[in-house]
């Protein structure tokens, strides 16, 4: 249980309390691409969810691993954000259960994951994400044909420091 393990340390290690109370630039890059992965996962995978917020178990397959109970999501008092870590903790499990679909879609989450460790979120209002003072339209069929962004420390903190457009 390596993956699921290393997932677990990682939301962990996040200050729940405190994300949504900074904004950065960076916190709009990583929203960007969160939603260009999850639009590409729901054209293949959709299951019942509500997009962008994956719910793993009902898109791939429920783990053997009940993350449900986990005590560091009874700490996330966003429900939309418990949900994006509760799919991220159940990917993780799939992976390390050899699940190829999981495997597949391993850097799924990655984007939204370092949102949170970054201290931003984003919400949903009236079809638009609203992230660090910026709104975007969210629509499946757009995204799915945009390029990869560069979600590297790097290019993150560079784009915080004013250094990158």
């Amino acid at each position: 249980m390596e993956n699921f393990n290393q997932a677990i340390k990682r939301i962990s290690a996040i200050d729940w309390s405190c994300i949504g109370n900074k904004q950065a630039r960076s916190h709009v890059h990583l929203s960007k691409e969160y939603l260009r992965r999850a639009s590409k996962f729901f054209q293949y995978y959709p299951g019942p969810s509500r997009y962008p917020f994956i719910i793993i178990s009902n898109s791939i397959t429920k783990s053997q691993v009940s993350v449900d109970e986990l005590q560091i999501l009874k700490e996330i008092d966003n429900s939309y954000v418990r949900e994006i870590a509760t799919s991220y903790l159940e990917l993780n499990a799939l992976i390390d259960e050899k699940n190829q679909i999981a495997i597949d879609n391993k850097d799924l989450f990655e984007p939204v994951i370092k949102l949170y460790e970054r201290g931003g979120h984003f919400f949903i209002r009236a079809g638009y994400l609203n992230v660090a003072g910026a709104t975007d339209f969210l629509s499946l069929a757009n995204r799915v044909k945009r390029e990869p962004l560069d979600i590297s420390d790097e290019t993150l903190d560079a784009l915080d420091n004013g250094h990158v457009d």
